[in-house]
This record gives C-alpha cells, structure tokens and sequence, in this order.
C-alpha cells in the first residue's frame, strides 16, 4: 500500500473561503502526482444532470453552482494543479454527499475549507468539515480559510 493517496477529492462550497483548500489540494496532488477529483454539492435542484449541463443559465441555481465549480478548478490551475474529473452533487446536507462521493469514487483523502465559525457558531449551524472529520474512515485535511 502506498503512502500517499492516488485519488485526492476537493470539497468546495463556491465561498472566497475554500481558496486555500484549492490550493492545498492542487499542491498536494501534484507533489504526490495523485489524481485531483472536485465536487461542489448545490443545493436548490434535485437533480445532479441539471447542474452539470453547461448550457443552464448564469442566474439559475444549476448555472450559479456551474459557476463555483468552474471558479475552484480555475484556482486549482492557477496554483499549478490540474483537476481530473469535476462535478456538482445536488443535495440538501453536504456533508452526507461528500461522504458518498469519497465511498463511491475510490478516494483516499478529501481537502475541505473551513470558515473558522468559532464554536458557538459551528455548533448551532453545523460544521461540514467537522462532521467530515468525524464521520470519514479516510484523512480529511481541513484547511482554514484565513492561511495564506
């Protein structure tokens, strides 16, 4: 077995937050030459065809998480990375569909952002990188927002 991962997913929820995860990410799979997959789980639509078809309008919700899709993999490629397969994930908890992607992609390490919400804050909304590091089998590096 390998030290590092050869399938690396990037959770990205479309903030100026999750910059540094990009960049986390992108180092990390070139450093390590493992595949880099990124996922941003939308919300508003039921159906995971809808976000992913490029032709839906700039003001729909499926264009608007097209839209922070395609602005992660521009910072993972900005920072010298390359992204291997990217996709929206419609669901109404993101934490549950991070985990179902990394079971079902054959992941060995997922990148998260974290907004730093101080405690009171994370534990009244949640925390998805909290519940991820909780809930996952696998390593999950949470990077924080205010690391430049």
């Amino acid at each position: 077995m390998a030290f590092f991962p050869t399938k690396i997913l990037l959770a990205n929820d479309g903030t100026e937050d999750s910059a540094p995860a990009a960049r986390a990410a992108a180092d990390i799979s070139e450093g390590t030459g493992s595949e880099l997959r990124v996922i941003h789980v939308g919300k508003d639509i039921s159906n995971s065809e809808d976000f992913n078809d490029t032709g839906s309008g700039e003001n729909s919700p499926a264009g608007r998480a097209r839209q922070f899709l395609d602005n992660t993999v521009r910072e993972v490629e900005q920072a010298g990375g390359s992204v291997a397969e990217s996709h929206v994930i419609a669901g109404k908890d993101p934490a549950d569909e991070v985990l179902k992607a990394m079971r079902d992609g054959d992941i060995g390490m997922v990148v998260v952002g974290n907004r730093s919400l101080g405690w009171f804050r994370s534990t009244v909304q949640g925390s998805v990188s909290s519940s991820l590091v909780r809930e996952s089998s696998l390593p999950v590096l949470v990077v924080p927002s205010d690391l430049e």
